[in-house]
Order: structure tokens, then C-alpha cells, then sequence
């Protein structure tokens, strides 16, 4: 879908269908679709500054399946920050990259669970089973969205608060659930080695 930021006339693509919202490249303005028709919700900061190579409109491949980066949100807690960066595959897949303390995580939304524990009883070393596979609470964080960009399947503004909960399971696999007061989110991925995407179009870095 392409359409015009309602605020200054610029195009704003809305590459993947899951699309919610988006940030217009030009003048900030957060954009929430509903079906054709846009809405404003104010304007975005400009993103904090880091140090990640990757960038809206990175591209790599995953198994065999290409993607390019289209969005991010930034990620802060107590101890620091880090991105997620909202992935669109070639397949018209949707998934993440987490890119955290020289981390990589690619993980995807499971959109038909249902069976959300109380997040009150997930402490770190609870179990939770998502498909076939166990995984084990690592830790919980409170954190806050410090900024996004580009588009993002779903409100990320500036100040949403979350409880946010790690997992792992055997062969690097990892889960995360995101609990915010209106909603809940379950993405389910592994631990990768950033060689293996084979990314291109990354930022220039001054120093590297």
C-alpha cells in the first residue's frame, strides 16, 4: 500500500501487510492506518543516538528467504537500550531483530497464542510451552519505547511501558513476551551469528 503522510504529502509505503503504524521519513509524524484511511498521532522525537550498523533499508537473507529492515523501535530499561528492528521477508513474512549487547536475535510474532500465563508468575526460572518446545524464564525487565521509526506492526510510541520477559530453550532457541497495559505480544526465535544473514546496505560507522 502506498499512501500520503497527511501532515506533509510525503509518500509512506506501508511495505508489509501487517503494518500498523508508520513514521513519516520527512516530517516525523506518527501514522496509524486503518484500513485506507491515516491518522496522525503527533510527532517523533529523533531517535537516540548508537553505535548499530544496521539501518531501515538493510537487506540480508535468512535461510533462503531475503528481507530488507523497514522500521525500528528503541528499547531502554534501567541498565541501558536496544533495538528491535521490524523485519519484511521477500515470502511476505514478518519477523524482528533484536540487536542487543552484541546479541542477535530473529524471532517472529506467534499471532494465534492464547495461553498467556499472569505475568506475575513468570520469575525468572518459570516454564512456559509455546508449540512443542519449553522454554525457561531468564529474566524480567520494565522497560519503555524511546523512539521508532519507519513502520511497525503495531503502536510504538514514544513512553509505551511494558513488562518485558526473556526465555531460552535448548539449541539457542529464544521466546520473549511483551505484556503493555493494552496488549500482549509473544515473538518465538533463536540466537544467531550476525554472519549469517549476510547483510548489506549497512550504516557507515565513523572509526570502523
Amino acid at each position: 500500500m502506498k499512501a500520503s503522510c497527511p501532515s506533509c504529502g510525503a509518500e509512506v509505503p506501508f511495505k508489509s501487510r501487517f503494518a500498523f503504524m508508520a513514521v513519516c521519513n520527512y516530517c516525523k509524524s506518527t501514522i496509524v492506518r486503518h484500513d485506507q484511511d491515516l491518522e496522525i498521532l503527533g510527532k517523533m522525537s529523533a531517535m537516540p543516538p548508537d553505535m548499530s550498523p544496521i539501518q531501515i533499508g538493510t537487506t540480508g537473507i535468512l535461510g533462503k528467504d531475503n528481507f530488507e529492515i523497514v522500521g525500528r523501535q528503541r528499547i531502554g530499561y534501567e541498565n541501558g537500550s536496544w533495538n528491535e528492528w521490524y523485519m519484511l521477508f521477500q515470502s511476505g513474512k514478518d519477523g524482528w531483530l533484536a540487536d542487543a549487547q552484541g546479541f542477535i536475535m530473529i524471532s517472529f510474532e506467534e499471532r494465534d497464542f492464547k495461553d498467556f500465563p499472569p505475568v506475575k508468575e513468570l520469575i525468572p526460572g518459570a516454564a512456559i510451552t509455546v508449540g512443542k518446545t519449553i522454554f525457561t524464564v531468564d529474566d524480567v525487565k520494565q522497560v519503555t519505547c524511546k523512539g521508532s521509526e519507519g513502520e511497525l506492526p503495531f503502536k510504538c510510541l514514544i513512553g509505551r511501558k511494558s513488562t518485558s520477559i526473556d526465555f531460552h530453550s535448548e539449541g539457542r532457541k529464544f521466546c520473549n513476551i511483551d505484556y503493555a497495559s493494552d496488549e500482549k505480544h509473544i515473538f518465538v526465535g533463536k540466537y544467531i551469528d550476525i554472519e549469517e544473514l549476510k547483510l548489506e546496505n549497512q550504516r557507515q560507522i565513523e572509526g570502523w
